[in-house]
């Protein structure tokens, strides 16, 4: 809205002019000179709005996720029927 409504001044402007391209004073005077004539529209629900949290909503289900699958290897995972380095080897090859 605002683009929209300047830039045809801006146009206006420099063809009034004569110039073929403004300064950043040029177009200051021009936005401070047409501003009152601006109307913007204020969207709806800008009012209301969702409180930042520092942990994301889906964190709760990732930890459950992951002490569900800790808890299922411990209970699967007969580690007394392995030796000590084929364990060792085991785990230095999880990425």
């Amino acid at each position: 809205a605002i683009i929209n409504h300047f830039n045809p001044k801006i146009e206006s402007y420099a063809a009034v002019n004569h110039i073929s391209q403004l300064s950043e004073e040029q177009v200051l005077e021009v936005v401070r000179a047409n501003y009152d004539t601006l109307t913007l529209k204020l969207q709806d629900g800008l009012d209301q709005y969702e409180r930042y949290s520092e942990q994301h909503k889906e964190a709760a289900f990732f930890k459950e996720l992951v002490r569900s699958i800790s808890t299922n290897v411990r209970r699967n995972l007969a580690f007394h029927t392995l030796s000590q380095e084929v364990l060792l080897k085991e785990f230095s090859t999880i990425s």
